[in-house]
């Protein structure tokens, strides 16, 4: 029973070890030019998890060499649980202060704490500096075009596409199973 203990424990810690490295790797990535070219944060990120979630299954595996306790479903596990919990802290932080309106607000009033303010002088600030000067309808517009979902018909115009409509279609899925406002997946509805 204690051998079976310390194995576990042993095996955790080697978990844990490659897991903090592989993640320390990840983080670094973005401070390099490497796919500089994609310029969807959410993007990049996702190709640098599954990268260094083959490094740490890398990891595992060199390691298997020395430890024969460790087998291919440790590889595995390792892979999928660094991609899992990498992915989900990445969209749940970075994503989200990367384009949250209320990161935005909170920050633009710290920085400015001697300040009271109205709603009007923070939705002025918001739109002036988040939307106007700092181009956010520009920069998401443009990802719609990176990614697909729309299209440029040439004229000046442009156009949802099929991709578009599925997305649109899993959002309002989405909106509708967790009851969120409607609003944005149904715009032009009263």
């Amino acid at each position: 029973m204690r051998d079976k203990v310390l194995y576990v424990l042993k095996l955790i810690g080697v978990y844990l070890a490659i897991f903090v490295v592989c993640s320390a790797v990840f983080v670094a990535l973005f401070h390099t030019p490497i796919l500089n070219g994609i310029e969807v944060l959410m993007y990049r990120g996702l190709f640098f998890i599954v990268f260094t979630g083959i490094l740490a299954a890398v990891c595992m595996g060199v390691l298997r060499h020395f430890w024969k306790k460790i087998d291919i479903k440790d590889i595995v596990m390792m892979f999928v649980i660094y991609c899992c919990v990498n992915t989900v802290f990445f969209v749940l932080v970075p994503v989200t202060v990367e384009r949250s309106v209320s990161v935005f607000m909170l920050s633009y009033m710290e920085e400015n704490r001697d300040h009271s303010f109205s709603e009007e002088e923070i939705k002025e600030a918001f739109t002036d500096k988040y939307v106007d000067e700092y181009g956010a309808f520009e920069k998401r517009f443009k990802e719609q075009i990176e990614t697909g979902t729309i299209i440029d018909i040439g004229d000046g115009t442009y156009r949802i596409t099929s991709t578009g409509e599925t997305t649109v279609k899993l959002f309002r899925f989405i909106a509708k199973m967790f009851d969120t406002d409607e609003r944005l997946v149904y715009p032009d509805e009263d």
